[in-house]
C-alpha cells in the first residue's frame, strides 16, 4: 500500500505492508527520533505508536500527518552594543546568525569537533557527499580472477583526521550509578565491562549537538581478571523493547592498585592502546548508525574508568573515527606488541601538523599511531535519576541477600533500581513491560504484574530466604535462625 506522509517542511510517499510498524517506517524515512503522527493536519487525531497497520485502517493514497520540533540549524547572535550600528529590529554582519560549522564560533568556545548534524549541514551546504569509508576490495565481472584491472586494482589510503564526531557528550542522570560500577572492581580487584543504557538527546553547549544521557549500567556475563575480563554475552537488548531506552555505548575499568592508584595506561604513557582501539571499532560495527538505509559511523561511545596523573580515578570518554572502523573491518590495521602503534597490511598515508601549521602526509612504514584514529567527547552528571534507588547490588546476588534487599517489601520504589532490575530480567517472561511500567511508575501496570502467577512464585521464593528477627515471649531471647519456635525454650512463635 502506497500513503503519504506530510511534514512540517515536505511531503514523502511511503510503501507499507500490512506488518510493518508505521512509526519505524516514518522514522527511517525522515530520520527523526522524536515525533508524533495524526489523521489531520492540527494534531487532534493522533496516531496510536502501538497501532498495528490493519488497526489504524488505511486506505492507498491517503495522507497522514508528521508533527515534530523544527530544530533552528544556524547559531543565533544578539546586537553588538560597539559594532552593531542600526535599530534592534534590524541585523548587519556582527549580528547575523552563524552557520553551526563556523570555524571562528567553534574556536572561541573551544569546541575541537563539530557535532554530527553540523557536519552533515556542513557537507549540504557544500555540495559535498558525505558516505561512510569502504575499503574493501571490489571485484570486476569484466574479466578473468588472474587478471586485474584500473578499476579492480587496490589503491593507497589517503587518512585524514576526523573533523566532527557522532555524540558530543555523556551525561550520567546518577552520579552513584558509576560510583556502584567502580566498585566491583574495588571489591575484586578485577577489571570489569558494562554496557550504557538510556536515551540519545540533543545537546544545546554544541551547535546541532547530541548527548548520551545514560540512565543505567547493565554489568553482561562476563570472566573478570586483574588485566581485563572477557564477555560470555550476545548483547541481547530484547529487554529493553518499547521502553524508550536503548543501548549507547560501553564502560570498562583500566585500574591497578599497587600501593597507590595507576593504571596500564599510565605505564605506557597513552589514552588508549592499539588493542583498545581495535576493540572499541568492532563494538561501535556491532552498534551501527544507519541513515536511510546507508552505513554511517556509530552512536556508540565508550568510557574508561582509569587513573590520571594524581592516582584519583578518572573517566574518560572515547570514540574512534570512521576511517578506524573500515579498516578494523578489512583487517586492514593490526595491533601490535607496541601498544601505541598500528600494522598496517596496505599503502596507508596520513596527515601529521608540522611546526608551520601545514600538514604534510606521511606514509605508515608499515606503522601507524594509535591516537590518529581516536576522537574525545566530554562526560558529565546531573543528578535527575530515571530509576530512583541507586543501592548498590552485587553482580553476583544470592536469593538470600535479594530477600534482605527487599525485606517483604515488593514496591515500585523497590523495584526501581536499574542493577536489580538487570539481575531480575530472565526471570520474567515479559520483562520488558515490566520495565516499562517501572520507568513511567505507573502504579496500575505494577500491581497486576505483582499478581501474576511467575510475581508470586518469585515472592514466595524469597519468603524461604528471608529471616526476621524476633523476640521471645516467655524468656525475650532474640531468635534470629529458628523462625517458628525459641531455640533457647523452644516457645512457638505466636
Amino acid at each position: 500500500m502506497i500513503i503519504f506522509i506530510k511534514g512540517p517542511t515536505e511531503r514523502k510517499r511511503l510503501e507499507i505492508n500490512s506488518h510493518d510498524k508505521l512509526y519505524k517506517k516514518v522514522q527511517e524515512a525522515f530520520n527523526i527520533e522524536s515525533f508524533n503522527l495524526s489523521y489531520d493536519e492540527d494534531n487532534q487525531n493522533k496516531i496510536d505508536e502501538k497501532s498495528t497497520i490493519p488497526e489504524l485502517n488505511l486506505k492507498q493514497g491517503m495522507t497522514l500527518y508528521l508533527h515534530y520540533e523544527i530544530i533552528k540549524k544556524d547559531i543565533k547572535r544578539e546586537k553588538d552594543d560597539f559594532m552593531c550600528d542600526h535599530a534592534s529590529n534590524a541585523m548587519c554582519a556582527h549580528c547575523a546568525p552563524l552557520d553551526p560549522w563556523d570555524a571562528k564560533y567553534l574556536e572561541d568556545k573551544k569546541i575541537k569537533y563539530l557535532s554530527y548534524n553540523s557536519y552533515k549541514e556542513m557537507c549540504k551546504y557544500k555540495n559535498q557527499d558525505f558516505i561512510m569509508e569502504d575499503y574493501s576490495v571490489k571485484k570486476c565481472t569484466d574479466h578473468n580472477r588472474n587478471i586485474r584491472c584500473v578499476n579492480c586494482q587496490e589503491k593507497d589510503i589517503l587518512l585524514n583526521p576526523q573533523r566532527y564526531r557522532m555524540v558530543d557528550h555523556v551525561e550520567f542522570d546518577d552520579s552513584n550509578m558509576v560510583q556502584n560500577f567502580i566498585r566491583n572492581w574495588r571489591d575484586t580487584r578485577r577489571q570489569y565491562f558494562g554496557i550504557l543504557i538510556g536515551k540519545y538527546k540533543n545537546y544545546d553547549l554544541v551547535p546541532l549537538g547530541r548527548k548520551a544521557l545514560v540512565s543505567g549500567i547493565w554489568i553482561p556475563e562476563q570472566e573478570n581478571y586483574p588485566d581485563g575480563f572477557v564477555i560470555n554475552d550476545k548483547f541481547e537488548d530484547d529487554f529493553l523493547l518499547d521502553t524508550g531506552l536503548e543501548i549507547l555505548g560501553m564502560i570498562y575499568t583500566d585500574l591497578i592498585f599497587d600501593g597507590q592508584m595507576t593504571s596500564s595506561k599510565m605505564k605506557d604513557d597513552l589514552f588508549l592502546s592499539s588493542l583498545e582501539v581495535d576493540f572499541i571499532s568492532k563494538m561501535q560495527f556491532m552498534f551501527p548508525n544507519f541513515e536511510n538505509n546507508q552505513l554511517l559511523n556509530s552512536k556508540f561511545v565508550t568510557i574508561v574508568a582509569t587513573s590520571n596523573q594524581n592516582n584519583e580515578i578518572e573517566l574518560m570518554e572515547y570514540q574512534v573515527s570512521s576511517q578506524c572502523m573500515a579498516l578494523t573491518r578489512n583487517n586492514l590495521i593490526l595491533p601490535t606488541s607496541n601498544p601505541k602503534l598500528f600494522y598496517t597490511e596496505k599503502n596507508i598515508f596520513y596527515k601529521i601538523l608540522q611546526e608551520d601549521g601545514t600538514l604534510k602526509n606521511v606514509k605508515a612504514e608499515p606503522f601507524l599511531p594509535v591516537e590518529y584514529f581516536i576522537v574525545r567527547l566530554t562526560h558529565g552528571n546531573k543528578q535527575n535519576p530515571l530509576f530512583l534507588n541507586s543501592d548498590f547490588i552485587n553482580n553476583t546476588i544470592s536469593n538470600k541477600k535479594l530477600a534482605e534487599y527487599f525485606n517483604e517489601e515488593y514496591s515500585i520504589e523497590k523495584f526501581s533500581n536499574f542493577n536489580l532490575l538487570m539481575k531480575l530480567k530472565n526471570r520474567f517472561r515479559n520483562f520488558n513491560k515490566f520495565l516499562k511500567c517501572i520507568i513511567e511508575k505507573n502504579q496500575e501496570d505494577f500491581d497486576k504484574f505483582l499478581q501474576e502467577e511467575e510475581f508470586q512464585n518469585f515472592i514466595l521464593e524469597l519468603k524461604k530466604y528471608f529471616k526476621k528477627a524476633w523476640v521471645c515471649k516467655a524468656c525475650t531471647f532474640i531468635n534470629e535462625q529458628n523462625l517458628e519456635r525459641c531455640e533457647v525454650c523452644e516457645t512457638a512463635n505466636i
